[in-house]
């Protein structure tokens, strides 16, 4: 049986920016699996957010539980037709 996932691992309204070239992407919605945010993909993210992979980004959202939550200075871990994952 698995265990019921914390509101706190759902993100909504996520906005991801590069914090080099302040290019925005509302992503829309995403989940935190394993300490990485992974923003599932229904059209391909704009190029100056996954292009250079030093970028760094920052990440806010609002939770499951309808909290603010920012996460400050992640890269890019993978990229896939599916999904893009931060870390």
């Amino acid at each position: 049986m698995n265990p019921a996932r914390s509101p706190a691992a759902k993100l909504l309204d996520l906005v991801v920016t590069n914090e080099q070239t302040r290019a925005q992407w509302r992503a829309g919605h995403a989940s935190i699996d394993d300490g990485r945010i992974v923003v599932p993909l229904t059209a391909t993210p704009p190029p100056l957010i996954v292009d250079c992979p030093t970028s760094t980004f920052t990440i806010v959202a609002r939770d499951g539980a309808g909290r603010a939550r920012r996460f400050p200075d992640v890269q890019v871990a993978e990229v896939s037709p599916k999904r893009v994952v931060f870390a």
